[in-house]
């Protein structure tokens, strides 16, 4: 059997639900949100209502919204405050804890049924007077403690719909509660059907498929009687939510019922209201009748999925779902109350729960920065009552948003005409930045030298030092000094991390032109200017492999020595081994760079910059062991270091045979 709905959705066009169900864009358009008054605790969020009705309330033939104290003109959303009664704000929480449209005592004109907030004790009918301007009558018609909200649906099946109540906590003399609608004064008659399960969250729906609507609790189910005006209704207890992380904290409401395997079963969705998870309870019959219920967590990230709602948003024909978090429940007492704010509508496909994103943001705001932290005006909070309907009848089904930071409206705008990763950020394959890590090995693992060849003799001046090769320039090896790794590589990509601990004194630096000639005087001498300096390299395929350098010099570090100061060389390659810019950071600060080599030719990006592209090392070995290099050491005349000395470090050594 179809599952019962508690919002009442418009049917899409017959052609729309031919299309190819795929994923629809919404734009969200702010229709009022809270002053921004810090000296009474109002930022970007604050009090304001967080419910809202959709109704046509003029009569004109547009969908309206009601949200607590106002209610909102369509199309260009002209707000009329104050439109009924009892409308104050019950402090920083909310005008009514639910919502919806119902036309009481038909008189043709659609009203408003809500229930009270704590000490409003119970639920209110406000009258349709028919009139802009009239102030809405407002009649109590249930009274009763710890209301937590109303739904509705034809729970007697008499064509009309009734309402049922919930309660967050049972008070004695109280029970799960329903107002049957009748055609006369006073409008509605109260049943209590028990009192297990009248506790935060219930719902409405057919769970044994006779085609009677049953009432869900977080604890178990009502089956309906022959008539649903008898009680007791008999009480299932075949099952009991409990949230996916953090004890208690309440089911959702409402709790919904919907075929999510498509068996011909219906299962319940319940949703944790003030802690972590939503679920879906899959009912299971045996042979023998006995009827069971299996817990499937959908989401298990996210807290304070309170309110639920169904509507078929990307056209295919079968309900989806949205829900979302709502802001500061119990002002910010609950579990993951300060994580990110949430809107996701899910679709569901034979028992799985696909999540697309409506909104996700977390803007805090420090009041106490002035001007340079101004408050967000567009975060998107789910309050307690969501609603789905054609706002603007284009056959789309939009969604309705009410909440601590504004009342919006998601307006579907369909499918995009290709595909929506075409309105994407590009391939990640066209960024210069983006590498296949698993594709990646270790080169040095942060703790010893395993992989590498220490340089004989060196007595402990290259070392690993909390994740980090550290080198003074002062190995006392008699040959080469440098770190080597103990393979060979051909084809490679590189990523290594470094940066100079502190530059080793005034080196007389030349300027390196773009063509890998130095800048010269009018007598045709080199200009040298002094600068602090610490020189090091990429030894990149043996000693006979080229380098790229690591240094201070204003050219820039990547700078490949052997084929720019090799006059030999035709222009074009001296010229491709000078650096495109300078993209260094500042001496004491970590670099990232990557080196891809190929053939003899190696591209080198530095800080996320290309550095150098494609130049030619002629030459180069086809293989090799790649280098950390030696450079300076201590002068013998000064007994400092040299002006040229690699007191370098690296880390992060990763590398990928191409």
């Amino acid at each position: 059997m179809r599952a019962y709905r508690y919002f009442p959705a418009l049917l899409l066009a017959v052609a729309a639900l031919a299309l190819q169900a795929g994923e629809p864009v919404f734009i969200p358009v702010k229709i009022d949100g809270p002053v921004h008054d810090p000296a009474n605790h109002s930022y970007w969020f604050g009090p304001f209502c967080e419910c809202a009705s959709v109704l046509d309330v003029d009569g004109d033939g547009d969908l309206d919204i009601a949200s607590g104290r106002n209610w909102y003109e369509a199309p260009n959303w002209t707000k009329h405050a104050n439109f009924r009664h009892g409308a104050e704000t019950n402090g920083p929480e909310t005008d009514d804890n639910s919502e919806f449209a119902m036309d009481v005592n038909f008189d043709g004109k659609m009203d408003i049924v809500s229930s009270g907030w704590m000490f409003m004790k119970g639920a209110f009918w406000y009258e349709n007077p028919g009139k802009k301007g009239v102030v809405w009558k407002a009649t109590r018609i249930h009274m009763a403690l710890n209301m937590e909200g109303v739904i509705h649906g034809d729970i007697d099946g008499d064509g009309d719909e009734d309402i049922l109540c919930n309660h967050w906590a049972p008070v004695k003399g109280q029970g799960m509660t329903w107002l049957e609608h009748i055609d006369k004064e006073p409008w509605f008659v109260r049943h209590v059907v028990g009192t297990e399960g009248d506790v935060h969250g219930n719902g409405l729906g057919d769970i044994n498929g006779d085609g009677k609507i049953d009432i869900i609790t977080p604890n178990g189910w009502y089956e309906q009687p022959g008539r649903a005006t008898d009680t007791p209704w008999k009480f299932h207890a075949d099952y009991r939510f409990e949230p996916a992380k953090g004890r208690g904290g309440g089911a959702s409401h409402p709790i919904l019922v919907h075929d999510v395997d498509e068996d011909g079963l219906n299962d319940i969705i319940i949703g944790s209201s003030h802690a972590y998870g939503l679920a879906w309870l899959e009912q299971k019959v045996s042979g023998s009748g006995k009827r069971t219920f299996e817990t499937h967590w959908a989401d298990t990230e996210f807290s304070q999925f309170h309110t639920l709602a169904m509507g078929d948003l990307n056209g295919d024909g079968k309900d989806d779902m949205v829900t979302g978090k709502r802001l500061f429940a119990h002002h910010g007492d609950d579990i993951g109350a300060f994580e990110p704010l949430y809107a996701f509508w899910y679709d569901i496909k034979g028992g799985e729960f696909e999540r697309h994103v409506l909104s996700f943001n977390h803007l805090p705001h420090y009041p106490d920065e002035g001007g340079i932290n101004p408050p967000p005006n567009y975060v998107v909070s789910v309050g307690m009552k969501l609603n789905i309907a054609d706002m603007d009848k284009d056959g789309r089904q939009d969604v309705i948003i009410a909440g601590k930071g504004g009342l919006y409206v998601f307006y579907n705008r369909g499918v995009p005409p290709t595909p929506r990763r075409a309105h994407k950020l590009p391939p990640r394959e066209t960024y210069p930045t983006w590498r296949s890590w698993p594709g990646y090995g270790i080169l040095f693992n942060g703790k010893d030298f395993t992989n590498w060849k220490v340089p004989e003799g060196d007595n402990g001046h290259w070392k690993v030092i909390d994740g980090v090769i550290d080198y003074d320039a002062m190995s006392e090896a008699k040959g080469n000094k440098s770190l080597w790794t103990e393979e060979s590589f051909g084809d490679y990509a590189l990523h290594v991390e470094w940066r100079f601990k502190r530059t080793s004194g005034l080196y007389q630096m030349p300027t390196i032109l773009p063509d890998g000639s130095y800048k010269t005087d009018a007598d045709d001498k080199v200009i040298k200017t002094p600068t602090p300096n610490a020189d090091s390299g990429i030894l990149l395929r043996g000693t006979a492999g080229g380098q790229a350098n690591l240094w201070c010099w204003p050219v820039g570090s990547g700078e490949l020595w052997s084929v720019r100061n090799n006059k030999k060389l035709a222009p074009e390659l001296r010229a491709a081994a000078v650096p495109r810019m300078r993209a260094d950071n500042p001496v004491g600060q970590w670099n990232s760079m990557d080196i891809t080599m190929k053939g003899d030719r190696v591209t080198i990006m530095l800080n996320s910059k290309i550095v150098i592209e494609n130049a030619q090392i002629p030459g180069i070995a086809e293989t090799g062991p790649i280098g950390l290099q030696h450079h300076g050491g201590i002068d013998k005349r000064t007994g400092k270091h040299g002006p040229a000395s690699s007191l370098a470090q690296f880390r992060n050594i990763w590398i990928k045979r191409l």
